[in-house]
């Protein structure tokens, strides 16, 4: 049975390529308020699995709700409380921080004003709020990934997917990135992320 009252609640995933099963029998939760991780080698089927989650490839067999829905029969209202943050997260570099998130605040159909309101909020969860007036382009790699998730999470997500959120920062910027996802589990978020070590 699935409990609605996780972020994440995953029972006998399965997902095949082909003849290659990328994930056989999976199940895990994770729990609102929480931060859960992923850890393994690459091939282990993390991926696959946070895309499955994300809404982006259907199981095989199995059964999942992210944040109490249904990510195959309901992917608009998983998307509407999910954020997504995949492991390759294209930037435009010629706008500044603050157009960046701006931009994205409007894809999210905010209004105006509270869109701005959340960039406000995103600068400085992120730290980034003396970067906000630069482009994107002279960010360095952590400040670019904390970027990411701040557009991740702008619209309030009630459930987070990162895919290796940590992947090639230096040791003060994982400490960083991870504050800031023990903050947002504070604040009641379900936090998942994969990673090949402990971040």
């Amino acid at each position: 049975m699935i409990a609605h009252d996780l972020g994440i609640d995953a029972q006998d995933l399965t997902r095949r390529f082909g003849s290659v099963e990328a994930v056989r029998g999976l199940s895990l939760s994770a729990p609102y308020g929480e931060v859960t991780a992923l850890v393994g080698p690459n091939g282990a089927g993390k991926t696959t699995l946070l895309l499955m989650l994300a809404t982006l490839l259907a199981p095989d067999s199995g059964h999942v709700r992210v944040a109490g829905l249904d990510p195959v029969r309901d992917p608009v209202g998983v998307r509407a409380r999910m954020g997504w943050m995949p492991d390759a997260f294209g930037v435009y570099d010629q706008l500044t921080v603050w157009e960046y998130l701006k931009f994205f605040a409007d894809a999210y159909r905010l209004p105006d004003p509270t869109g701005r309101a959340r960039v406000a909020e995103t600068l400085g969860l992120t730290h980034l709020e003396e970067y906000a007036a630069r482009p994107v382009h002279v960010l360095s790699r952590g400040q670019k990934q904390r970027l990411a998730l701040g557009r991740t999470m702008l619209h309030d997500p009630a459930v987070l997917l990162l895919d290796e959120p940590a992947s090639g920062l230096d040791p003060r910027s994982r400490i960083e990135l991870r504050d800031i996802l023990r903050g947002l589990a504070a604040k009641g978020a379900a936090v998942l992320f994969n990673s090949q070590a402990t971040t």
